[in-house]
């Protein structure tokens, strides 16, 4: 009896047990059925862009939707699905996959974001010039010029080669005819508005009186001076184009040794175009701090003064040369946006290559465009920055946002020296006013690196200045030919460009530096500006990782300590700002797209946490 109810509880059990596997292989089947109606869909990884469901399982059939982000400065192209449609939706990118029915992989392509880089588009107006008192070849005191602003904002006044009048000197235009309104430099740029028609005077500088001066023949019809016998104090001091009706072409270098006066005391010296060769120790004895003077000279002696000039005036005559074909122009460009917009409230970014090279201005005014005009006037660091930050301190006013970041390694922009060379006058050509700007009076060798501009002058080919702005550089000034990051070789390009690259020299901070630095900073202040400090990428692929590392640490604990005492500190960490060499382009300092993307996404970031 007992074995029979164990038999039938086996047997029971044994019917529960092919239920319940009867149930799972049910289950399974079902599962599987449901499995196999659903696929599988990826986002290729890129350093573009994230994905917020990079990989997910749809129904067949079904659509599958992501939301991408693009770094700063990058935007959506397409994909490598057949059928696809995107939308923007809260700053990103929605990309739906229509209809899926099998396991799909898919690459998205992305490109740099397109700026818009005309300067204007058919705008016109026109200038007036009076001669006052002057006449030009065809014994007329007035010419009309029509000027197309589409190349450049503001146009190049005629610099007035064929007008004259006796016993003066023609120094360049004014804005009014008694010559108290704005001194517009002969062949440099004014401001003009779309159809406007301005009227400009001409300025006129009374020459001394030829008996005052000793001279010999230099050439047929033409006379150098070689002394002077009448008072010193002449306020300015302006030299006669011709005496007895010889041309004045040269100052010799005897023209002030045993002069009655001893020493000219004046503070301002005019030379007439007429002026060719001047030669050394000419104004030994003088104390001119402020010159008036053409680019028509053939030779200029650095040794010609003295002590160093202060203020320069020069005008134009000679053509320019450099127009459209050297990116150094791009200063008179950025400039002249920089003038335009002197009562609006400014963004302005400065630095070296660092910046032309590693700044998405683009993104910066899609963040900032509503409060701010955005500016990049990063150049080169080899370039006197004394005289650029002169310059841009003419045009800084209430309200202005001035970032600094200067190249680490560069003497010129941590002020350790003011060297001078001839770039720094192709940087003007087009505008040459932007000189008088600034104070020479510390810069040695104005003279010389003028001189070795205008012998490069002379084997250039002359140009005209409404040819268009050089194209590699925006509106904003960011340099924007095209460098590429190569994502597929990512591993491999954590290179450096240089066996012994300079990445960070601490040496060249030093309390002179930093005191000018932080002078140019008080003044901004003291306009209602504010300023903020930052670091230039460098390559910390270069050399050995490790010691470009603990360099850029104890660069940065200097720097930062020394501003201290001024009032003035960074925003941004040193290391945020060391790249490993994949980010960059044709040096240890060139930021490819993606590395200047990053950088901008990091600086942004930085002058959001400081409040701006």
């Amino acid at each position: 009896m007992q074995s029979n109810c164990r038999d039938m509880k086996n047997k029971r059990l044994s019917r529960l047990v092919v239920l319940l596997l009867a149930l799972c292989v049910l289950a399974s089947g079902c599962a599987q059925a449901e499995q196999q109606n659903k696929v599988k869909v990826s986002i290729v990884d890129s350093v573009l862009f994230t994905a917020e469901n990079a990989v997910g399982n749809v129904e067949k059939g079904e659509d599958f939707i992501t939301l991408l982000s693009f770094r700063a400065g990058y935007e959506f192209v397409s994909c490598d699905y057949s059928d696809y449609k995107s939308s923007e939706k809260d700053g990103k990118t929605q990309l739906t996959l229509r209809n899926v029915v099998r396991p799909s992989r898919v690459t998205v392509r992305c490109q740099k974001k397109e700026v818009q880089n005309a300067v204007a588009i058919d705008l016109k107006c026109a200038v007036r010039y009076d001669f006052n008192g002057g006449k030009d070849a065809d014994c007329s005191g007035t010419r009309t010029v029509r000027y197309s602003l589409t190349a450049h904002h503001r146009p190049n006044t005629i610099n007035g080669a064929n007008v004259k009048r006796s016993g003066f000197v023609l120094i360049g235009w004014n804005t009014q005819a008694d010559g108290n309104g704005a001194h517009i430099g002969l062949g440099s740029r004014v401001t003009v508005q779309n159809g406007e028609e301005k009227t400009l005077y001409a300025e006129w500088k009374k020459s001394i009186d030829g008996a005052q001066f000793l001279y010999r023949e230099a050439a047929a019809g033409a006379i150098a001076l070689t002394g002077y016998r009448g008072a010193g104090d002449v306020q300015p001091f302006v030299i006669p184009s011709e005496i007895d009706g010889k041309e004045v072409v040269e100052i010799s270098s005897s023209f002030t040794t045993n002069m009655p006066c001893r020493e000219l005391s004046s503070e301002t010296l005019v030379l007439p175009d007429s002026v060719k060769f001047i030669k050394s120790n000419s104004f030994l004895h003088s104390a001119f701090s402020e010159l008036y003077f053409s680019d028509n000279i053939e030779e200029i002696d650095e040794k010609a003064f003295p002590r160093n000039i202060k203020t320069f005036h020069i005008n134009a005559f000679r053509e320019p040369c450099f127009q459209a074909v050297n990116n150094s122009t791009i200063f008179s460009d950025n400039m002249d946006r920089l003038i335009l917009n002197a009562d609006r409230r400014k963004l302005v970014f400065f630095s070296g290559c660092s910046f032309a090279y590693g700044l998405d201005s683009n993104v910066v005014d899609e963040v900032y465009g509503e409060d701010y005009v955005v500016f990049n006037m990063g150049m080169n660091g080899d370039i006197n920055a004394a005289f650029q930050m002169e310059i841009l301190l003419a045009y800084m006013g209430e309200g202005d946002v001035f970032i600094h970041a200067p190249e680490e390694m560069s003497p010129s922009q941590l002020m350790f020296g003011y060297f001078v060379n001839s770039i720094m006058f192709i940087m003007v050509e087009g505008n040459y006013d932007l000189l008088a700007l600034a104070d020479f009076s510390n810069n040695g060798g104005v003279i010389r690196a003028f001189f070795d501009y205008i012998e490069i002058k002379k084997d250039a080919d002359p140009c005209r200045y409404d040819e268009g702005r050089y194209e590699d550089f925006n509106i904003y000034g960011d340099y924007i030919y095209e460098r590429p990051y190569d994502e597929a070789t990512e591993s491999e390009r954590d290179v450096t460009y240089s066996d012994n690259a300079y990445c960070y020299a601490p040496e060249l901070l030093t309390g002179a530096g930093i005191e000018k630095l932080a002078g140019y900073y008080d003044e901004i202040r003291e306009k209602g500006g504010r300023v903020y400090l930052s670091y230039a990428p460098v390559n910390i692929s270069a050399g050995t990782g490790n010691d470009v590392r603990e360099k850029g640490y104890e660069f940065a604990e200097k720097f930062e300590n020394m501003f201290l005492g001024y009032g003035y500190e960074a925003i941004s960490d040193v290391e945020e700002y060391m790249f490993p060499g994949r980010y960059f382009y044709d040096s240890d300092y060139h930021l490819n797209d993606l590395g200047a993307a990053l950088r901008t996404e990091r600086l942004l970031a930085d002058l959001k946490a400081a409040g701006i």
